[in-house]
């Protein structure tokens, strides 16, 4: 009897799906940190050691290499707001900080607005000062890439760049929120949306790949959702040009969650970007926590996707994860091979018309501004002519401390005629009197208002006799009892027959309260009256 063996089972793989969590299940308890810093070394720096150009320290200055990629001499940043001699930073002198979005491994970034335009912008402060003039040199090749990109509505637009005091500032567009924040806050992320999100970043990507850039760093962090309702992709912080081979050589890798397996080798290719899109679409899609290290963050590279986690998706989005992850990274889809995808179409045409609408938006929102201030200045063009007839229909009365008796020559006159004293109304003084007797008579107060200023009276004390006569010397003698004597005035001259009122730069203050005895005395004028009247 032949006994007959068979070949052996294959033995089955199993995945340990106990390792994979729901994000909802560590939501609230498990908060992420950054990495830490680096230690500090004991060597003190270069810049310590060797002499090297400091100009970017002092003040504020412009970055740019927009001519050929190369950077340009440094201009200082010219702004009505900013003072290069004062010590306090450009930033804070130009931008009111409203908030502080969030940090990472590259620095802060803050919500602020301009004073110069009043618009809301995002500022990405970095973490450390530069150590050195070749790590100045890698930070500001963010610049130099946002520049060598042209503006793509899937990518977080870039406004301007500066350094200074050894950081670097890069001022970019105001988004709603970033992607992680999202997907913390809502319980599940509907898979229509999740299409929408798959084809603006495969835009997104496109024109970077187009560009023959790799951004090396796509994750959920790195995603932001525009005013516009559209996904843009942002921090070009590890951004690789595949033509330069020293940033190939130089190259860093980006979070180890979203990490492509080929990275470990050093191999930087496009297909890198492809595997983090793909794990980002099922972190969103499926709500799973992706691990940081371990059995289960080889088993997603191996192609071995959790069941349990994926059997909710539709078969094209739940096709299209596992041939983005795969393995071999000459097998995965490139960016138009996604795009061409039936379900991908559907999507892209639907958000080709969310996109026309809101430029067509922005543009009426515009227009509809300029309208209105055009429409209001044509008014006040209108209006402008006809505002000074609005004295004929207003009348002006005086207030309560307000003094009339200078208010118009109307009511002057009118007070005029009604006081008029004749001249045998008027005190001539004796001529046969002495010089010394006449200034020994002291002088009659001025007119003064109840608020203190020297003006003509309101109403004056008529004389109850009709009939105008000399006054007799017991007259002018009660009179000068009761401290009522008028100023001598002489009758010769013309305009002495009345009274004249002074103007308002002569009006002094008399009295500084109401009850206090006024300051007598001979004023020039007063005293050159008694020299011509003693003359006579």
């Amino acid at each position: 009897m032949s006994q007959t063996f068979k070949s052996p089972r294959p033995i089955p793989v199993l995945v340990n799906e106990s390792t994979f969590s729901h994000k909802k299940t560590r939501r609230g308890f498990d908060v992420e940190c950054l990495p830490p810093r680096p230690p500090v070394k004991s060597a003190p720096p270069v810049s310590r050691i060797f002499k090297r150009s400091r100009k970017h320290v002092e003040g504020a200055h412009a970055v740019s290499f927009k001519e050929n990629g190369c950077k340009l001499e440094s201009p200082e940043l010219v702004s009505p707001h900013y003072d290069a001699k004062s010590k306090e930073l450009y930033f804070k002198q130009c931008f009111e900080v409203i908030s502080r979005l969030g940090e990472g491994s590259f620095g802060e970034v803050y919500k602020v607005r301009s004073k110069e335009d009043g618009c809301l912008y995002a500022v990405k402060k970095s973490r450390e000062r530069f150590r050195g003039d070749a790590d100045r040199r890698y930070k500001l090749e963010e610049v130099n890439k946002h520049e060598l990109l042209r503006r793509h509505p899937n990518c977080v637009r870039f406004v301007k760049a500066w350094e200074e005091r050894q950081n670097l500032y890069i001022l970019t567009e105001l988004c709603v929120m970033s992607l992680k924040n999202s997907l913390e806050t809502m319980e599940s992320f509907p898979e229509n949306e999740v299409w929408n999100l798959l084809v603006d970043l495969t835009l997104g990507l496109k024109h970077l790949h187009d560009h023959n850039m790799v951004h090396m760093d796509i994750k959920p962090a790195n995603v932001f959702v525009g005013r516009d309702k559209l996904y843009k992709i942002g921090d070009f912080g590890l951004v690789l040009e595949l033509s330069k081979c020293e940033e190939v050589t130089n190259a860093q890798e980006g979070d180890p969650k979203y990490l492509a397996p080929e990275l470990m080798q050093g191999s930087f290719t496009k297909a890198a970007d492809i595997f983090s899109l793909g794990i980002s679409i099922l972190e969103t899609a499926c709500d799973i926590e992706l691990p940081k290290g371990g059995d289960a963050w080889h088993q997603l590279r191996n192609g071995q996707l959790p069941k349990t986690f994926t059997q909710g998706l539709s078969p094209e989005l739940s096709h299209l994860i596992t041939w983005m992850m795969d393995p071999d990274p000459r097998k995965r889809p490139t960016v138009d091979d996604i795009l061409a995808q039936p379900s991908v179409k559907k999507t892209w045409r639907k958000r080709k018309w969310l996109y026309y609408y809101s430029k067509m938006y922005s543009s009426l929102s515009k227009f509809y501004i300029w309208i209105s201030i055009y429409v209001m200045w044509i008014i006040m063009l209108l209006v402008w002519p006809f505002k000074p007839l609005k004295r004929f229909w207003s009348t002006d009365t005086p207030t309560p401390n307000q003094d009339v008796s200078f208010h118009s020559e109307t009511s002057y006159s009118t007070m005029e005629d009604s006081h008029n004293l004749s001249q045998e109304s008027v005190h001539t003084p004796d001529r046969s009197a002495s010089f010394e007797d006449l200034l020994s008579h002291p002088v009659a107060r001025p007119p003064w208002h109840k608020d203190g200023y020297c003006s003509s009276p309101t109403h004056l004390q008529v004389p109850t006799s009709t009939s105008h006569t000399k006054a007799s010397p017991a007259t002018f003698a009660m009179n000068h009892l009761n401290g009522q004597l008028t100023p001598p005035l002489d009758t010769s001259s013309p305009s002495r027959g009345q009274y004249t009122p002074p103007s308002e730069g002569r009006r002094g203050r008399l009295f500084e309260d109401d009850g206090v005895t006024a300051k007598l005395g001979v004023g020039p004028k007063n005293l050159l009256d008694v020299f011509e009247d003693a003359a006579i």
